[in-house]
């Protein structure tokens, strides 16, 4: 994942495709989501009036969607992504993966 300290993260890679990832003005308000993803022109977009803890979690949840259509899994719903990206970005966030850069 590329970072930018004052704008959070701007690109992720799933199953080898880079998604941009941009915030978006009243993004719930247009769509009624905090977040979506998409795949054709690889593209994640977060609403920009989140809290950062619930942007991270949103992006999470759309790269969980990502990677469940990238493994087949086309025709997965909200609530499988849902569920899968809740806990993922628990575990992302209260663990230390830094020793996966050593490899």
């Amino acid at each position: 994942m590329d970072t930018d300290n004052k704008q959070g993260i701007e690109s992720v890679k799933i199953g080898g495709l880079t998604y941009t990832v941009n915030k978006k003005l009243d993004l719930q308000g247009k769509t009624g989501d905090w977040g979506h993803i998409l795949y054709k022109t690889q593209e994640i977009e977060l609403d920009d009036s989140l809290s950062k803890q619930l942007e991270n979690q949103t992006l999470i949840h759309e790269i969980t969607h990502g990677i469940l259509v990238e493994a087949g899994y086309t025709g997965h719903n909200e609530e499988q992504a849902d569920r899968i990206g809740k806990i993922l970005y628990q575990v992302l966030t209260d663990n230390d993966f830094s020793w996966l850069r050593d490899l």
